[in-house]
């Protein structure tokens, strides 16, 4: 299962980044989520943009000391194999994996119940089968 952002729904409020880097990193900071919401206007239209880890596996593949892995529908960051290289980072299609001190950060479902998704008021985030 990974998440899915539904974009008609969402109405930028951001609650989502403050729960996830709640989640992860103990403090309620968007700019620490491992997702991104951003909105603008367009003339009167308010237009949200989203990105969520869709799970595809580039970062586990590309990652050259096995510090992403993928079991049990869900990665982890395993820091003691990290040497910071940054290329999980750079090669992020939907760029959710940041940087931290001693590794990355990347999304790992808040093992299994994304807070994310419990705090979206519109229900714009949703889990789905991946492919």
């Amino acid at each position: 299962m990974g998440l899915k952002f539904a974009g008609d729904k969402c109405i930028g409020c951001k609650l989502c980044q403050l729960a996830c880097s709640a989640a992860g990193e103990g403090v309620f900071n968007p700019l620490l989520a491992r997702l991104f919401v951003s909105s603008y206007y367009e003339g009167p239209e308010l237009k949200v943009q989203g990105r969520v880890c869709t799970l595809c596996g580039t970062c586990v593949e590309t990652c050259p000391t096995n510090a992403i892995t993928f079991a049990e529908g869900q990665l982890s960051f395993i820091p003691e194999n990290c040497d910071v290289c940054g290329m999980c980072i750079a090669v992020c299609p939907e760029q959710v994996i940041t940087p931290r001190e001693n590794g990355v950060a990347l999304c790992n479902l808040c093992g299994g119940s994304p807070w994310c998704i419990k705090w979206c008021p519109h229900e714009a985030l949703v889990l789905e089968e991946v492919s």
